[in-house]
């Protein structure tokens, strides 16, 4: 989407076995193909399909449950305060160190506090359009959805200096990459023994503990890490699309 005309296309559902389009709408939950993206090391494709999302959020203040390609409307207009985008936003910044992604936080941020804090806690808007509030607080707000958000400012957090010893699950949660996890058993680990080793039983004695010489992605180019990661008329045609300007 930096180059050529037009819109960058949606990621659509199909037909698994004819490649049909198979529903007129995208979800929430596809807000996270971004970071996918960006970890198969389809830089370009990752910076511009998360614009996509971002543009929606801009819109709404928060991204309904599925949204309508054809109407150019939700066709399920709760937020249940899902992390997808949040999960995104935060592994793009961390490949590319761009500012950018840092005002992206700031402003789901500002839209959570501002449409979703109650007096206990943070709740599910009922719908976009009003941001009328639900009763509920999903489990996933503090394990995903909070934890991202606070990665993401936190620069100085031993997970952002030392990523490449941790792995995410889809979930959030953080587990160490260890070879011990792969050369050793449970029962030579001690993990279900009697006796609790004293130390660190996760540590990997082959992980690095400095900070590596290059924070980002290297194949990042400078144009990406300290302008706009879209070129300004292609991020324009994006929030356009959806009159986010």
């Amino acid at each position: 989407c930096n180059s050529g005309s037009g819109l960058h296309p949606l990621y659509v559902n199909v037909e698994m076995a004819t490649g049909n389009t198979a529903t007129n709408w995208i979800d929430s939950l596809q807000a996270a193909f971004p970071g996918v993206q960006l970890l198969s090391g389809d830089v370009e494709e990752a910076i511009c399909h998360h614009a996509l999302y971002y543009s929606m959020w801009r819109k709404y203040g928060c991204l309904p449950e599925r949204y309508n390609w054809k109407l150019d409307a939700p066709d399920v207009k709760f937020y249940p305060l899902r992390p997808e985008l949040v999960e995104s936003t935060y592994l793009l910044y961390q490949a590319t160190k761009n500012p950018f992604y840092l005002h992206v936080g700031r402003d789901i941020l500002y839209s959570l506090n501002n449409h979703t804090r109650a007096k206990c806690g943070y709740a599910t808007v009922h719908d976009v359009h009003d941001m009328s509030l639900e009763d509920r607080q999903e489990s996933f707000f503090l394990s995903e959805t909070v934890k991202y958000l606070y990665l993401l400012f936190d620069v100085d957090n031993p997970i952002n200096h030392h990523s490449s010893n941790y792995l995410f699950t889809t979930e959030g949660h953080v587990l160490p990459i260890s070879s011990r996890f792969r050369t050793k058993s449970w029962d030579v680990d001690g993990l279900f023994s009697a006796h609790i080793p004293s130390g660190d039983i996760y540590a990997d004695t082959n992980a690095t503990s400095a900070q590596p010489d290059t924070p980002y992605c290297d194949i990042i180019s400078q144009e990406k890490r300290f302008s706009l990661p879209l070129r300004n008329r292609f991020l324009q045609q994006v929030f356009a699309r959806l009159w986010t300007m």
